[in-house]
């Protein structure tokens, strides 16, 4: 595991380089990500306005939003890992840097847009409504348990791309139930408590409705610590999972 933190922090200017690469070329991908997000939350605070909708119902409202965009980042970040491993792998082998610098620099870019349309979101919902609590830190540490996260199941779903075709197909599955299986279409308040401790067991989950509570509900993002506890060991089987894939394939570097 070592290995890996040490070369990522070793290519991390290789993914910078990619991160431009990236914009450079497909920027209109990108900008048309952030308008439709950026959408999405006029289109929130139009409603609430014209419905003189209570302060309880925006704070709903904003919660199912920062929800969608955390999803969103999830998906285009999985989505486009599988796609960038199994169509440049070339350009690793010439650049002679490890596969995951593209997965990892998808993960990256989609935060960078995630962040910006959930800071944009935050200003807004604090100016509409008075119970809206935004923590900070909160929100900073579910950004990099995201990142941590996401890393190793992008370069793992890049690397089944590079060898079975169907994998898109299964991810884009996969990406479309986990819709309905995390706090986006429904708040878990209002459900009954042993699905929501089923659904919690999805590492997902947590990150989003992590997001949720540190911009809609402050501190209540951090007080549940048996919930993290459970989320650090999933990490640390996926990241057993992401050793035992770099070394059964050997796709350290494509050749």
């Amino acid at each position: 595991m070592n290995e890996l933190f040490e070369q990522h922090i070793k290519h991390f200017p290789h993914m910078i380089k990619y991160c431009f690469f990236e914009v450079k070329n497909h920027y209109k991908y990108y900008l048309s990500a952030f308008a439709i997000m950026l959408l999405l939350l006029l289109i929130t605070y139009i409603k609430l306005m014209i419905s003189d909708a209570i302060d309880v119902e925006k704070s709903t409202s904003y919660f199912k939003l920062i929800g969608l965009f955390s999803y969103m980042w999830i998906f285009l970040s999985l989505f486009n890992a599988e796609k960038t491993v199994r169509k440049q792998g070339a350009l690793y082998n010439r650049l002679s840097v490890p596969y995951y610098v593209g997965a990892s620099a998808q993960v990256l870019l989609t935060m960078i847009i995630f962040l910006i349309i959930v800071t944009v979101t935050g200003i807004v919902s604090t100016s509409t409504t008075n119970i809206i609590e935004i923590n900070h830190l909160g929100f900073f540490y579910y950004l990099v348990m995201a990142y941590i996260l996401l890393v190793p199941i992008a370069s793992m779903i890049g690397v089944l791309g590079k060898y079975m075709y169907s994998t898109r197909f299964i991810v884009f599955g996969l990406l479309i139930l986990l819709l309905f299986i995390v706090p986006i279409l429904y708040v878990p308040d209002n459900m009954y408590a042993v699905w929501v401790n089923v659904l919690k067991l999805n590492p997902l989950f947590y990150i989003i409705n992590g997001f949720q509570q540190s911009m809609i509900l402050g501190n209540a993002s951090v007080t549940n610590l048996p919930y993290h506890i459970l989320f650090y060991f999933e990490v640390a089987f996926i990241y057993l999972a992401w050793i035992n894939v770099n070394r059964a394939y050997k796709t350290k570097y494509f050749k």
